[in-house]
């Protein structure tokens, strides 16, 4: 496991996702390092509005660190299974812009 991101959903049971009822708005968070002139709320939501239904990203905010090195991005998404959360997830945790995952 790579210390620096959060465990994404897996099959063990004890990792509370299978408690989810769906569809639920459930809140994606990432940690971004900030790029010149490529807000980190837009590359967020490049990566994963392809993947949604019209209408499944419901809000989408940032906040940039004190420093300015990192953005923090939070997108509410409508999700509809387990398969889909886990999917998300497995793409915002790979990208190599994202830092963390929460």
């Amino acid at each position: 496991m790579n210390d620096k991101k959060r465990p994404i959903p897996s099959d063990d049971p004890k990792d509370g996702f299978d408690l989810i009822e769906y569809p639920v708005d459930y809140n994606f968070k990432a940690m971004c390092r900030a790029e010149k002139d490529a807000p980190a709320m837009d590359y967020i939501s490049g990566l994963i509005t392809p993947m949604l239904n019209d209408g499944a990203l419901i809000d989408l905010t940032s906040n940039s660190s004190r420093t300015g090195k990192f953005e923090s991005v939070t997108a509410v998404v409508r999700i509809n299974s387990r398969v889909e959360l886990e999917s998300i997830y497995k793409l915002i945790a790979q990208s190599p812009r994202v830092v963390m995952t929460l």
